[in-house]
C-alpha cells in the first residue's frame, strides 16, 4: 500500500529486491521514507531531514559489467541464428533481439552508483538511487529541503570543521546498546565459496571443449563437477550465515544455487528429449550416456542452447565470485590506515557540533 500522496511525493527510481520485493523512496514534509514491499508485507524506514549528516553517491562498475554481459550474449545468440535454418534460427534471432533491447536499455539508463545516507547512529543504503541520472535528480531536491531544515554553512565555518567530528556520549551509548542486541558476525575465510566458483569455471571450460571435440570423459567430469558444486553451495550458504562476508558475495552465492537448480532441471529435460528420440537405448544407461556425450552441440539446437546457458551462467557467476573473494581477502589482510573523508560530487553535509 503506497503512502498518502497528499502527504508524500514519490521520488524517481525504484529497485527490485533479491528474488522478490521492491524498494521505493518517498519525500514527506520533514523526512524521507524508504519502503520495501513484498507479498503481504511492507517495511518502512524514516530519515528526518534534521538528522541527516551526509548523503554520499559513488559510481560503481555494475552497469558496465551488465552492458558487457548483454553485448556478449547478443554475440553468442546471433551466431546460431545464422548457422541454423527455419525455426531454430528464428528462436536464436529472437533471443538475440531481446538481449540487444536490454543492452540498449542499460546504455540509456547510464552509469550505476551506490548511494548511502548517514545519520549520527546509522548508515543506510538508498536502494532506489542506483543510477547516477536518478541520484542527481533526487539530490537536487534533497539538498534544498535539508538546507531549509538545517540551514547553510559558510565556507569559513566548513573549513573549521574537524575531519571526524566526535559523537556525543549519548550517541555512543545508543550505538553500544543497539550493537549488543545483535550477535557479532564470525570471521569466514571464504574457502568454500572459492572452491564453488572455481568449479563453476571448470564446468564452463568442460562444456566449451564440447564445441571442438566430444568424449564421454568430458561428460563424466562435468557430472562430477556439478555434484561437487551442489555440495559446496550448501556448505557456502551455511558458512556465510551471520558472517563477515559482504552482501554481494552472499547474493551471488544464492544466485549460484538458483543457477544449479535450473541447470539440473533443464539438463534433465534435454536428456528426456534425447531418450525419446533414441528409444532403442533408453534402458541402457551407459549407451545413452555415450550417445549424448558424442552428440556435438552443432548437431542439436537444443543441446547448443543448453550448453550456451551453462557456459554463460557458470562464467558470469564464477568470475565475479572469485573477484569478490579476492577483494575480501585483501580487505581482511590489509592494515587500516587513516584517510580523509571522501566526499563525492553529490554530498549533503551537516555539522552537528557547530553552534
Amino acid at each position: 500500500m503506497a503512502p498518502n500522496t497528499s502527504e508524500y511525493k514519490k521520488l524517481p527510481g525504484s529497485q527490485k529486491g533479491f528474488l522478490i520485493g521492491k524498494y521505493t523512496l518517498w519525500q514527506g514534509s520533514d523526512h524521507l521514507l524508504q519502503i520495501f514491499s513484498r507479498v503481504g508485507v511492507q517495511e518502512y524506514k524514516r530519515f528526518y531531514f534534521n538528522d541527516i549528516q551526509a548523503v554520499i553517491t559513488r559510481k560503481t562498475a555494475v552497469g558496465t559489467i551488465q552492458n558487457f554481459v548483454m553485448g556478449f550474449l547478443v554475440l553468442i545468440f546471433t551466431l546460431p541464428a545464422f548457422y541454423f535454418d527455419r525455426g531454430w534460427s528464428l528462436f536464436y534471432a529472437g533471443v538475440a533481439a531481446a538481449m540487444l533491447l536490454l543492452l540498449l536499455a542499460g546504455l540509456f539508463k547510464g552509469p550505476t552508483c551506490k548511494t548511502e545516507l548517514r545519520t549520527a547512529v546509522q548508515t543506510e543504503k538508498l536502494y532506489t538511487l542506483h543510477r547516477l541520472k536518478t541520484a542527481s535528480k533526487v539530490m537536487d531536491s534533497l539538498r534544498f529541503h535539508i538546507q531549509q531544515t538545517q540551514g547553510t554553512l559558510s565556507r569559513e565555518a566548513l573549513n573549521k570543521m574537524p575531519a571526524h567530528p566526535l559523537k556525543s556520549q549519548n550517541t555512543h551509548r545508543q550505538g553500544r546498546s543497539r550493537s549488543s542486541k545483535k550477535a557479532a558476525p564470525h570471521i569466514e575465510n571464504g574457502r568454500a565459496h572459492m572452491g564453488l566458483f572455481l568449479l563453476l569455471l571448470l564446468d564452463a571450460a568442460l562444456v566449451s571443449l564440447g564445441f571442438f571435440f566430444t568424449h564421454v570423459i568430458l561428460t563424466i567430469m562435468g557430472s562430477i563437477a556439478i555434484l561437487c558444486m551442489g555440495i559446496l553451495v550448501i556448505v557456502a550458504l551455511v558458512k556465510q550465515h551471520n558472517s563477515n562476508l559482504g552482501g554481494s558475495l552472499r547474493a551471488i552465492t544464492w544466485a549460484t544455487l538458483g543457477f544449479l537448480c535450473i541447470n539440473f532441471v533443464v539438463g534433465y529435460i534435454v536428456s528426456i528429449v534425447f531418450a525419446t528420440q533414441n528409444p532403442g537405448i533408453v534402458y541402457n544407461q551407459w549407451e545413452l550416456l555415450k550417445s549424448m556425450s558424442l552428440l556435438s552441440p552443432w548437431e542439436s539446437p537444443l543441446k547448443l542452447s543448453f550448453d550456451i546457458f551453462t557456459i554463460c551462467g557458470a562464467a558470469f557467476l564464477g568470475i565475479p565470485g572469485l573477484f569478490m573473494i579476492y577483494r575480501s581477502d585483501r580487505g581482511s589482510t590489509a592494515q587500516p590506515i587513516p584517510r580523509p573523508v571522501e566526499l563525492q560530487h553529490r554530498v549533503v553535509q551537516r555539522n552537528t557540533e557547530a553552534g
